[in-house]
Formats: C-alpha cells, structure tokens, sequence
C-alpha cells in the first residue's frame, strides 16, 4: 500500500515539474519573441545572402532574399550575363558576303580575302575609325571589336582620327537606343564627289541604316543603285547573319555638298529619329557579322532552373531573329 502511493507521488511531482517547464518555456517565448524576432530574422536573411553568394549571386537588401526564394520568372540580360561580352568580328558582307578566317587570332588579316578594292577598304576604314568613340583599351563591347577588326587590317585609326576630325568643328549624332545609329562629319575629304571636303558616315542596326540607303558598293567599289531586287538581298543576308546569332551592323556614307553638315543639320523633325544630314541619299559601304560569344555555364543554369519550375526570359536591344538565335543556344527557348 505504501509503495503504491510512493508510486503515484512519484509520477504526480514528475508532471508537476513537466509543466512547470511548460509554462517557463511559453513564458520566456511570449517575453522574448516580440523584441527577438527581428534580430532572429535579420540573421537568418544575412547567412541566406552568405549562401547565395557562393552560388554568385549579390542581394543588396535582405528583404530580396524572401523574394528569391518565392521567384518563378528571372529577367536576364544577355550582354556580358549570358554572354561573355568578348565581341568578335567574324563575317562581312563588302561587295560580297564573306566569312573572316583566323577570327581567334592576333596575326594582321589578309584583307584582299574580303576588302576586294582600295576605295571599299579605305571608306570602312574610315567608317570604323572615325564614327567610333574610345580606344583599344577603353571602347564598349561592340566598338571594341571594331576597331580591333581595322587594327587587324593594318589601319591606324587614331592617325585617321587625327587627319579627319576636329575639336572645335565636329559634328556627331552619338548613338542611342532609339536613333538605333551613330553619325560623324568627316573633314578634309580628299576624294569627295561633290568637290567638297566633307563627308558623312552612318553606322547602326543594319536593317536601320538599309532603309536609308539609295545605292551600295560593289565588288569594284562603284556605287549602284539599290533596287527592291538588291535591297531583298541584303534584308536576306542580315537575317542570313541573325540566325546565326551575329549582331549585324552597316556602314553607309555620303559625300556633302558646300550647303551640308553644318549647324543646321542639328536640327530633327518632331515625330522624327532622324536628323535632316542622315535624311537618305546614302552608300552602302559593308554589314558586318559580329559574334557575341555564350558563356559554357550559362545552358546548364537555365536547365537547372528550368528543373526547379523558374522561367528564364533574356531582355536584349538585338534583331529579333538574332535573339531567338542566341535564346535557342543558352537553352531558353527550343525549336
């Protein structure tokens, strides 16, 4: 009998105790949490961004990590994201449609491989020269690979900048997205048709400047009249260089007269993206194929996302058949 109760008073003080920690455990929840709970918060969003870090990928404000982790679409851009940002002048279209070889290399190019006469080479190499900004070490992606192509063809572009543009008298259009082209007066022109010494070079999106043009060079460097016929052609040959995921840009020209490119032509129509210099009347002079190559890492990432239910979309200001081109290769979209 003694045992028995000694039994029942055993169990009866050990859930005594049991609820006596019971109710110290809710105790301290309800007096802690309330001012502990943002600190908690903030530690477990700084070691999230800690995490994410090693997977290189920067979160400025902790808050983003919450909304990460809810994420069902990532909006990427493709220059120097998914692409390596490494331009490469790899095709060109100079009287005829030619593919550059030794693109990899550092050796001088064999321009009579796709420059077929002294007049075409000497306009690009203008064109390039002179309707670029920056140098070698400091140009944007695009220009870069630009004025490496000229340097490769053996032409000093600072010595034509230096023979053609002026300080106190330049006058150029800078590119932007809208404008879609860049546009530069080139003085001391020599060999000017209209017995000027001025001359404009337009450079842009190809199917841009094309609508712009009257006539083309040809293999001989003569300019020709840009019939419906020959205009089918190279609107052919820039998706031709779309899809195989080449940005494509043209470079055109046009000799002034005494009354052109002076202060007037500043001015732009409303509604208008054009200023009254770059207003038609201009020679095709190449379209050049430049290759933006994709990073190895990239496809395997957007499958991976792709796995885990987030859907990758690529913003980018390119031709959309070169979009479509480059999107297929880093695995976004599919045939």
């Amino acid at each position: 009998m003694e045992a028995e109760f000694y039994c029942g008073g055993y169990i009866l003080g050990y859930i005594k105790d049991l609820l006596g920690y019971y109710i110290v455990g809710v105790a301290i929840i309800v007096v802690a949490v309330p001012e502990g709970l943002p600190l908690a918060v903030m530690i477990s969003l700084s070691y999230s961004i800690s995490k994410m870090l090693e997977d290189q990928n920067f979160v400025k404000r902790l808050s983003s990590c919450e909304i990460m982790g809810g994420a069902n679409n990532i909006c990427s851009d493709k220059t120097g994201t998914l692409t390596k940002n490494q331009m490469t002048w790899t095709q060109i279209w100079a009287g005829s449609d030619t593919k550059i070889k030794n693109v990899d290399g550092a050796e001088p190019f064999n321009t009579s491989e796709f420059l077929f006469n002294d007049k075409t080479k000497g306009l690009l190499a203008q064109a390039v020269s002179c309707n670029c900004v920056g140098t070698v070490d400091d140009a944007g992606a695009t220009e870069l690979a630009m004025l490496k192509f000229v340097k490769r063809c053996g032409i000093d572009y600072e010595d034509l900048r230096a023979k053609h543009l002026f300080k106190d008298t330049l006058l150029r259009f800078p590119f932007d997205s809208s404008r879609k082209r860049m546009s530069t007066v080139l003085e001391k022109i020599e060999d000017n048709d209209k017995g000027y010494n001025k001359r404009l070079h337009v450079k842009g999106a190809s199917e841009i400047v094309l609508a712009t043009c009257t006539h083309y060079l040809d293999n001989d460097g003569n300019a020709q009249p840009l019939d419906d016929v020959k205009k089918q052609e190279f609107i052919d040959t820039i998706e031709s260089y779309a899809r195989q995921a080449l940005r494509t840009i043209a470079f055109a020209y046009k000799d002034l007269a005494e009354n052109e490119g002076g202060p007037a032509h500043e001015d732009i129509k409303e509604g208008s993206k054009i200023y009254d210099i770059e207003q038609g009347d201009l020679i095709l002079i190449s379209i050049a194929g430049i290759k933006d190559i994709i990073r190895e890492e990239v496809p395997k990432a957007v499958q991976t996302c792709a796995l885990a239910g987030v859907r990758v979309r690529m913003v980018t200001g390119d031709n959309k058949i070169t979009a479509v081109a480059i999107a297929k290769e880093c695995g976004i979209i599919n045939d």
